[in-house]
């Protein structure tokens, strides 16, 4: 009896041929959609709450080098920088004390570029040292 393992080998080689294969030169590119705006929008009441007010110089610090692209050795700010890269000024606009994070702050806010004008929300969190840092980062959403 013959070894029937090349026989098996072409079959596969046959019938895997086309497996993958497209009738069309190009690829089918990934649809991307414009992100929407936020569901809920950061309140303004809270500008004067004793978190926001100590927040607000770090959060002011980090959205500046967002928009530099310095992230200064922090990976958890690499996406947010790439996220923000093109914009080239921000604005807070609403402020609030989060009640689901203990000493954390979300902001709320505009970013401003040559293509147009874009959302965001970031939330700063207390660390044990008190400095403040990047809890989450959201958007931009385009407006």
């Amino acid at each position: 009896m013959r070894d029937p393992r090349p026989s098996l080998l072409m079959a596969a080689l046959l019938l895997g041929a086309g497996a993958g294969c497209t009738t069309s030169d190009s690829p089918v590119p990934f649809p991307i959609g414009k992100p929407s705006a936020p569901y809920r929008p950061v309140k303004r009441e809270d500008a004067d709450e004793t978190l926001v007010k100590e927040a607000r110089p770090d959060t002011e610090s980090v959205l500046d080098d967002l928009m530099a692209g310095e992230t200064h050795g922090d990976s958890g700010l690499a996406r947010p920088a790439q996220k923000v890269a093109g914009y080239r000024s921000w604005t807070i606009e609403g402020q609030e004390v989060e009640p689901a994070v203990p000493e954390s702050v979300k902001f709320g806010g505009t970013l401003k570029g040559p293509s147009g004008e874009a959302s965001f929300i970031v939330l700063m969190v207390k660390q044990r040292d008190g400095r403040w840092m990047v809890g989450a980062f959201s958007g931009p959403y385009t407006k």
